[in-house]
């Protein structure tokens, strides 16, 4: 069940394909102007014919990234999926570690978002948390369905950018820490080995 709600965590960003919508109540800040102009580019790409046939494949997805990217702080996902052992990183280390966090996630979800079938999600509200920091609610329904999600975003350089999403109040990064937790909380944790591991993994799943 988790691995579901990951899925359609990640994914939900380009899935509003059938109704990207707002409450009437729910003003159009910054942070969810940038959110819902990535939406809808990704949708123009998703839904160009020209793009469609097995042989745009490869073309398609580089769009993809190329829009989604952009809007989502992937180092600071990496880093806080890390937690203290990441200031045990070199800056080299965490570079790869980032890159590699990257293309972990690129992996297991791009394809996920290439299979829409017909997802919704509409936002709900917008919370600023802190200074630095908003929360955008949305609503998702996926096949009959519906799960609560949140974005958490902040600021970098003239963008808001997402740094966390939270599905039915369970946070995808804090599900990483836990996951990295055993391999690098040690007192000399093995972070050669561990970017090796996900580099390794990374290239199989690849293939």
């Amino acid at each position: 069940m988790w691995r579901h709600f990951i899925s359609v965590g990640l994914s939900a960003l380009v899935l509003c394909l059938v109704s990207l919508t707002t409450t009437n109540s729910l003003a159009a800040s910054g942070a969810l102007k940038e959110l819902e102009s990535t939406v809808n580019q990704a949708v123009a790409v998703l839904r160009d014919p020209a793009y469609s046939g097995p042989g745009q494949k490869e073309t398609r997805r580089k769009m993809l990234q190329d829009i989604i990217y952009p809007r989502f702080d992937f180092q600071r996902m990496a880093q806080a999926s890390v937690g203290l052992p990441w200031k045990k990183f070199t800056p080299d280390q965490q570079k790869r570690f980032s890159i590699a966090f990257r293309t972990m996630l690129e992996n297991t979800y791009l394809g996920m978002i290439e299979r829409y079938s017909g997802e919704e999600v509409h936002f709900t509200n917008e919370v600023p948390v802190s200074d630095q920091v908003v929360r955008i609610d949305s609503e998702v329904v996926s096949k009959g369905q519906k799960y609560e999600m949140s974005y958490r975003l902040a600021p970098k350089g003239d963008q808001w950018l997402v740094f966390d999403v939270i599905i039915e109040g369970a946070s995808v990064v804090s599900n990483y820490r836990s996951q990295f937790k055993q391999l690098l909380h040690a007192a000399d944790p093995d972070i050669e080995g561990v970017i090796n591991k996900m580099q390794d993994k990374n290239t199989e799943n690849q293939r």
